[in-house]
């Protein structure tokens, strides 16, 4: 039989949606998981694809997809504070953003698979005043937005292997205000002109396994490379001149296995590597200073019946930000080390399905030490999460 055309005009809707949108995230600057029920189940999906934004967490995983569509929907509720160098100089931040998902996947052979998956992040803060009496200082602010859109293809030699490759194609924008630095004059400080809302552009790879060896069982790895970006204009010259200009997008890796343990029940995991610390801008020893940073996933999904599933999951990582870097992150307060997740699947009919999800960031603290004695940065967020699968 032949199959119906894909809705290609959906993926560039999708697409340019996201490059209007803010994605602000919890793993550093990503999102805790891409696609609302691998979402509620902590993130974990390097081993369980289960809608068409399958591959921006694996490509191989295309293959395992019935053809279908995705959109999806991620409400970000953020509050931040901060305790800033001086005593009594408490800063408030609280964002609500907008970001969209999706893709399309599509079977032209039995063994080959095609599609495009958008997903988003970044991260961000507006606390509304300067960060420190210091005259001509502006609002301390910043966003960072990162647009992915991901072709790909996977091929199954075997039945129960799939092997994938897939392009990322970033777009990314970014805006700083508010910046404060060392001023020549001993003990003096000085504000960094704003240059606006910068955009850059770039590409990596992306290449994955996934492997069934047994009924019940996929195990699954994913590579992906860092997309080397485009200069943003003015930052260049002050805030980003350690990496001319360049915010990249880095590099990550990681492994997964899911166990479908009754007809009803499934259990997944995902060890990830995220390689902020490989990236230029991270070097830079008065900068932000991430460093490479590993995140643990844990899910579950229960089917209550042929139209209910519920789905829980948990999360652990290891912050990006040493506590002596405390002052230098203030814009881009993405501390927290722990979420929690929970989410509902309604199956409509046999080609619908509405999707719900929910995260929880708990209230994290980074105190200051050495050079950021004094300062304290306080985060906590929420996701709210909504999608709608379609399988043709």
């Amino acid at each position: 039989m032949r199959e119906r055309s894909p809705p290609r005009d959906l993926a560039v809707v999708i697409a340019i949606a996201a490059f209007h949108a803010g994605a602000l995230a919890v793993n550093g600057a990503l999102p805790g998981g891409n696609g609302i029920k691998n979402a509620a189940m902590g993130g974990t999906s390097i081993a369980l694809p289960l809608d068409a934004v399958a591959a921006a967490n694996n490509p191989a995983g295309i293959a395992f997809v019935p053809s279908s569509t995705t959109l999806g929907l991620q409400v970000f509720n953020g509050h931040s504070s901060a305790d800033y160098v001086l005593p009594g100089n408490h800063l408030e931040n609280r964002q609500t953003q907008l970001a969209p998902e999706g893709g399309v996947i599509w079977h032209s052979a039995s063994d080959v698979t095609f599609a495009i998956s958008m997903s988003g992040a970044g991260a961000g803060s507006d606390y509304g005043q300067p960060a420190l009496p210091v005259a001509g200082a502006g609002t301390a602010k910043t966003t960072l937005r990162v647009a992915e859109v991901i072709p790909a293809v996977a091929w199954k030699p075997t039945a129960n292997l799939s092997l994938g490759l897939g392009l990322t194609l970033a777009w990314e924008q970014f805006e700083a205000d508010g910046v404060i630095v060392p001023a020549p004059v001993p003990g003096g400080l000085l504000p960094v002109p704003g240059h606006g809302r910068q955009s850059a552009t770039g590409v990596g790879l992306r290449a994955g396994a996934l492997w069934k060896p047994a009924a019940g069982w996929s195990l699954g790895v994913n590579l992906k490379s860092r997309a080397r970006m485009s200069r943003l204009d003015g930052y260049d010259r002050d805030l980003l001149a350690y990496s001319d200009g360049r915010l990249d997008v880095p590099a990550q890796y990681g492994a997964g296995v899911a166990w479908q343990a009754t007809d009803r029940l499934t259990l997944a995991a995902d060890w990830l590597r995220i390689l902020w610390g490989d990236i230029k801008v991270m070097q830079d020893p008065n900068g932000f200073a991430w460093r490479n940073q590993p995140v643990l996933r844990f899910g579950a999904a229960w089917m209550l019946d042929d139209r209910w599933t519920v789905r829980a999951g948990a999360s652990r990582n290891r912050s990006q930000i040493d506590s002596t870097r405390a002052v230098q992150n203030l814009l881009v307060p993405s501390i927290n080390e722990r979420a929690y997740t929970a989410g509902l699947s309604w199956r409509v009919d046999p080609h619908s399905e509405v999707n719900l999800g929910y995260e929880l960031n708990p209230r994290t603290t980074l105190t200051g030490t050495g050079a950021s004695a004094g300062t304290t940065l306080t985060s906590k967020v929420q996701m709210f999460l909504l999608g709608y699968h379609y399988t043709f």
